[in-house]
């Protein structure tokens, strides 16, 4: 059997051997053998045979998808001659398939399209290709073919550019200008083949369609920019085009194409406006009458894609413009079910209202009146609209078909959240006041329990109001929301009969519209108690959680007087003290323990704070209190579902307890005689943080990182009473990291506790121990190489701004005294700043920054003895040993990925470098000069790879850097002695003239080096 009948066969075993086996060998044969030479020649066979009896079309139509595909791969790769036989064998098959099938015909004619578009070798292959289709018409067959293949020549070029990157922009380019200087001869031919003489063989209406699929892809790749624009409007083929909407079987295809001209045209809807009242009144009212959907959305798209294209022309407020808003309108209230048609005049609308309230600037404020008069009852009626669009059909409240977030169906939930700028601009046209009047009509008959009560407008109502509140709080003037205030009231109290889901949505519309005008709420004294308990009450709802909860934050910020009503108050208590009970995400939990500490804060009495505290915090320390008493070890850790709850529960109890911490810091114990009341929420919850920490609990990430997190909190609020616990403390914590060196939070905190009682020098020894069992832990002794820090970027990150805080809090002496853990880490941050991952790569730099600013601080401070300070000496024996190894990495990582991002640390670290060689040149004893800086650049640039550098760049790059290195390092030391008092923050790093020089060179050679590297990092 020969190649191209196993290729017939496999084709037919895979469209219909009913063994699934078969099928997939077939797949798995026919896969492979288009990737073969071979295919080549056998799919143009197959295409080739002529006998009327032999003909098989799904082996045809694979043959010629065959081609189309190793064209697009691999057609650049075909010689001249193989290329100019494959265009004819595809010609004549073209010719031979004008009647059909179309799909067939539509493959062959991109595969010809792909062919013509890599034909670099032919100087102008599309007008070669024209030639041969002239041929073909010339002898009376093929008119087919060449309309289709006239059709896929513009889409083939544009696909090319959006999907494929397989031929070059420039040769894209020359392919459409070429393509397009044929623009008269193709519109001419379309033209022709709007006659019914033409194309004798094929029915009307496809003949129509065909013209307006291939007039459609030349528009689209700009035929009309090759006619003069003032033609346009009168040309023929826009007439026929236009009529064709008249014709149910061309209208989708009339639309497209009228859609593309006016978005591209601006004379087009000058010329089209008066067009559409007939269109209006011939197609669109019809078809809104009897809910055609087609037509309705073919019409909408046309008609909003005119209006705004040139809303200057609807403004003028004729009757042709107004016609066209007031369809549009009517077409907003049309029921689509997926709400498609009343989205896509949004934007019209949108356009529309913003060429309206700019009007006083172009055209003056009389004319914006006089617009605005005419419009504002077109947008008033909008709103009407559009309400009645947002609102929840009473035939929606399937459960299970609802979104989790928004508690509405898919399509409604997108329309909502498209609605935000029209409700906006609607609100800006009409003024709040007027918008809130509209939206709060009628709202005197909301409180009630008859089932007449439109519910769903009224939620829909709510959330219109909620979206445009940054509009009304704009305008400064407190409006009424006493309707929705008794509204909200009155459901809480109430027992409404509405469907459950409808209430949940009410519930979460009316905690947003709280929210978003919490700050009105202190005008309604009466109804702050009745608001929090409809708050209070929503938090067990999924839907409406989320929007209670900020609420519920926001009213406590914006109402002072909550803690002084004792009902308010004992109510957010208890609210408080049932948190747990509810399911919220931990983000809802926050904005509920915020709204409870936004509160207590505001306490004066310290036993009242305490009493509140306790109740508040009992849930916490039980949920502690039971994971502790948990197994965590063995087999009920793993497959307990009690101890996955009790987990939870304690992750959920941490998270609170840090909320508490960080919201009522110390810095409140002047309202309390002195008495700290986190003093005594830390007294009784350090044991059981204690034990949590030295459990086997602390194996999961989650539960350290709540733990470390609370911990962080409670270090911060408590200051330096907290100074008695550090050495239990930081023992913790390096014990949990040696034991899950994958949980970095162990290091965070720690760096918490550096940066609050670093400067404490009887902290020393210990902060020193701490660094030294996170520096010579198995995890930091395997940062080796750039790749290590890029597999784990988070603990590199973590570990550098760690001995970033030991060296900028801790006295001199002490970090002089941890000369080797320092050594060790400055050669890590050497590698490290070459890493991928930006975040790990700047930490590290930020370290070295550090460190040289505090060796460099310590030299040049006038009033410091520097035979006495061995900080000084220290930092020149780490420069010495490590100098060549910062400059190294300096280089790749400005050759590296985000290099841009990495300039400005990297000049502040060389003119540290520079400067602390030119200073400390002057003292013997430090054994460091300009040579020491100038030996260190040149060997770390002679060890790059050859292939990093340009020809010739090394010798430049040292000369050119040295002097910019020199020039810096003068800046920093004048600015030392400046009368700022030596402070390099005011005129220090690149703040002269020399180190911006340092900068711009870094930045250039970063810049010219950012697609020439060919690879990044160091080992």
């Amino acid at each position: 059997m020969d190649l191209q009948a196993q290729v017939a066969q496999a084709v037919h075993v895979l469209n219909h051997d009913l063994q699934s086996c078969n099928r997939v060998a077939a797949n798995q044969w026919l896969v492979h053998f288009q990737h073969t030479d071979a295919a080549w020649e056998v799919a143009t066979k197959i295409l080739a045979v002529d006998s009327i009896h032999t003909h098989d079309y799904e082996v045809e139509l694979f043959a010629s998808q065959v081609l189309k595909r190793k064209i697009q791969s691999d057609g650049s790769s075909l010689k001249p001659e193989d290329r100019s036989a494959l265009q004819n064998a595809l010609l004549m098959s073209a010719k031979k398939f004008s009647t059909g099938p179309s799909q067939l015909l539509t493959q062959i004619c991109l595969a010809l399209s792909a062919l013509v578009l890599r034909a670099v070798e032919w100087r102008k292959p599309v007008e070669q290709l024209f030639a041969s289709l002239s041929e073909l018409q010339d002898q009376g067959t093929g008119s087919n073919a060449i309309l289709e293949l006239l059709t896929v020549l513009p889409e083939e070029v544009m696909e090319d550019q959006t999907v494929n990157s397989s031929v070059e922009s420039t040769r894209r380019w020359q392919f459409t200008r070429e393509l397009l200087s044929h623009t008269g001869a193709v519109l001419e031919f379309l033209l022709q083949h709007t006659k019914s003489e033409s194309m004798e063989n094929t029915p009307l209406h496809d003949k129509q369609r065909k013209v307006l699929r291939c007039l459609l892809s030349w528009v689209r790749v700009g035929c009309f920019l090759e006619v003069p624009q003032s033609s346009i409007p009168t040309h023929p083929l826009l007439n026929f085009v236009y009529n064709s909407l008249q014709d149910a079987s061309t209208f989708d295809l009339a639309v497209e194409v009228l859609t593309e001209l006016v978005a591209r045209h601006e004379t087009l809807p000058q010329a089209l406006l008066p067009r559409m009242l007939s269109v209006k009144e011939a197609l669109l009212m019809p078809a809104l009458a009897t809910g055609n959907e087609c037509i309705v959305n073919g019409l909408v798209n046309l008609m909003a894609e005119l209006g705004q294209a040139a809303p200057a022309l609807i403004a003028q407020a004729n009757t042709e413009a107004l016609a066209l808003a007031d369809a549009l309108l009517g077409c907003v209230a049309f029921p689509c079910p997926d709400w498609e048609i009343a989205e896509s005049t949004l934007q019209f609308w949108c356009t529309l209202a913003e060429y309206l309230l700019a009007m006083g600037e172009t055209h003056g404020e009389h004319q914006k009146q006089r617009a605005f008069g005419t419009f504002i009852p077109v947008y008033s009626a909008l709103l009407d609209a559009l309400i009645m669009r947002a609102q929840v059909g009473s035939g929606e409240f399937v459960e299970d078909d609802l979104d989790g977030n928004t508690g509405l169906p898919d399509g409604l939930a997108h329309f909502r959240a498209s609605l935000d700028e029209p409700l906006a601009d609607i609100c800006r046209l009409l003024g709040p006041p007027q918008y809130f009047a509209k939206l709060l009509h009628g709202a005197d008959g909301w409180c009630s329990v008859e089932p007449s009560v439109p519910w769903q407008d009224i939620e829909a109502r709510l959330f219109a109001l909620n979206m445009v509140s940054d509009v009304a709080l704009q305008g400064g003037q407190l409006l009424d929301l006493t309707p929705v205030m008794h509204l909200l009231v009155f459901i809480q109290s109430v027992q409404c009969r509405i469907d459950p889901i409808l209430m949940n949505l009410i519930h979460k519309s009316g905690a947003q519209v709280v929210g978003s005008y919490s700050g009105w709420i202190c005008s309604y004294p009466n109804a702050i108690l009745p608001l929090l308990s409809f708050l209070a009450a929503g938090l067990p709802v999924p839907v409406a959680a989320s929007a209670c909860a900020t609420a519920l934050r926001k009213i406590c910020e914006d109402v002072s007087s909550i803690s002084t009503e004792p009902r308010t108050f004992e109510g957010l208590i208890q609210v408080g003290e049932e948190l747990y009970r509810f399911r919220l995400s931990l983000q809802e939990e926050e904005d509920v323990v915020c709204a409870v500490s936004c509160v207590l804060s505001t306490l004066n009495n310290s036993a009242e704070l305490n009493k509140a505290l306790g109740r508040l915090l009992k849930p916490s320390d039980e949920a502690i209190t039971a994971l502790l008493q948990t197994d965590s070890e063995g087999s009920q850790k793993l497959h307990s579902a009690s101890y996955a709850a009790a987990l939870e529960g304690g992750i959920r109890a941490l998270h609170r307890l840090g909320i508490y911490f960080r919201q009522l810091s110390s810095s409140s114990a002047e309202n309390f005689n002195g008495e700290e009341p986190m003093l005594t929420i830390l007294a009784h919850f350090w044991p059981l943080l204690e034990r949590l920490l030295l459990s086997r609990h602390m194996e999961d990430g989650g539960l350290a990182l709540a733990a470390c997190k609370t911990l962080s909190h409670a270090i911060q609020a408590s200051g330096r009473k907290f100074s008695t616990l550090l050495p239990e403390i930081m023992n913790a914590l390096s014990n949990n990291f040696i034991s899950y060196q994958s949980h970095v939070c162990f290091i965070r905190t720690a760096a918490v506790a550096v940066e609050e009682f670093g400067h404490e020098s009887e902290h020393g020894a210990l902060f020193i121990e701490t660094l030294k069992v996170f520096t010579f832990s198995d995890a930091m002794a395997q940062m080796s190489s750039s790749y290590a820090c890029d597999q784990e970027p988070e603990l590199a990150e973590a570990y550098m701004n760690f001995t970033s805080s030991f060296v900028r809090c801790c006295p001199r002496d002490v970090v002089a005294a941890a000369e080797e853990l320092l050594e060790t880490s400055f050669d890590k941050a050497a590698i490290c700043c070459t890493a991928m991952h930006r975040g790990a790569a700047i930490a590290a730099m930020s370290y070295m920054s550090c460190f040289l600013g505090a060796g460099l601080s310590a030299l040049t401070d006038p009033g410091v003895d520097k035979s006495r300070t061995p900080l000084i000496s220290v930092t020149a024996r780490i420069c010495h040993q490590s100098g060549e190894n910062v400059i190294s990495g300096i280089l790749y990582a400005l050759l590296g990925v985000s290099a841009m991002a990495r300039v400005h640390k990297s000049t502040t670290i060389l003119q540290q470098l520079a400067a602390f060689c030119y200073i400390g040149g002057s003292d013997e004893k430090l054994g460091l000069n300009w040579s020491s800086l100038q030996s260190w650049l040149v060997a770390a640039v002679q060890a790059l790879p050859p292939e990093y550098l340009k020809p010739g760049e090394t010798e430049t790059l040292i000369t050119v850097w040295l002097k910019a290195l020199e020039a810096a390092a003068l800046d920093y030391f004048k600015s030392r002695g400046a009368p700022n008092g030596g402070r390099a923050g005011a005129a220090g790093y690149m703040q002269g003239d020399g180190g911006r020089t340092l900068k711009r060179v870094l930045r250039e050679f970063a810049d010219a080096h950012r697609y020439t590297t060919p690879g990044f990092g160091t080992t």
